[in-house]
């Protein structure tokens, strides 16, 4: 009854809570599943909540989540959006504050780090480089007394490496463990351990 009342109905817009395949659930993450976004093709523009991110194909637009809520919302800008019921038109507006904030830690570059940046935020620091402990400690000391509000700290922080894999910064850790699969030779379906894995990095950030 409801698919039917979407497909017949004359209205320019639509809003809802929808799963659709081909859309991001997460940075780096493209749901494979769900409904069919062709069933709103006779939509002006659509607009939805559910997915964390914001994500659109110029029709349908995935609004995102108004601030941050787990690990893998790190750096993926959050707000919220204004629609102009004449005109049909939306913007976004930034939410300009950030929960989560990971630092890579590494004795050569500890000047470019301003503790005090990470007041009231809930920090990783994942180690890549640590040849003196007492430097270490004097930083992570520094950090607890800026006045963080959560402090983890993640070593030898690494994947099992294949041949030709190259991990760039810019990459969040869903991004290079999707493209880890699909660059893996393996014989089984790659969507579904895509799907499983993601699974369970969100359980993990829930618990982190």
């Amino acid at each position: 009854m409801t698919y039917n009342l979407v497909k017949t109905s004359k209205c320019d817009i639509s809003m809802g809570h929808l799963e659709m395949s081909g859309f991001q659930a997460y940075r780096g993450h493209t749901m494979e599943d769900g409904m069919d976004s062709s069933i709103f093709n006779s939509y002006k523009k659509v607009f939805s909540g559910h997915y964390h991110t914001r994500s659109d194909n110029d029709k349908i637009f995935y609004m995102g989540n108004p601030y941050e809520m787990f690990w893998n919302d790190v750096d993926d800008q959050r707000g919220f959006v204004i629609f102009d019921t004449e005109t049909l038109d939306h913007y976004y507006v930034n939410n300009p504050y950030s929960l989560f904030k990971i630092i890579y830690y590494s004795d050569d570059d500890l000047k470019k780090v301003n503790v005090e940046d990470y007041e009231n935020k809930i920090v990783k620091v994942i180690v890549r480089k640590k040849t003196c402990s007492n430097k270490f400690e004097k930083f992570i000391d520094k950090l607890y007394k800026s006045g963080v509000a959560e402090l983890k700290v993640v070593e030898n922080f690494q994947l099992v490496e294949i041949e030709d894999f190259n991990i760039s910064e810019s990459e969040d850790t869903l991004s290079i463990l999707s493209r880890y699969i699909e660059e893996s030779e393996v014989e089984i379906d790659k969507s579904s351990i895509k799907n499983m894995i993601f699974d369970i990095y969100q359980e993990a950030c829930d618990i982190v």
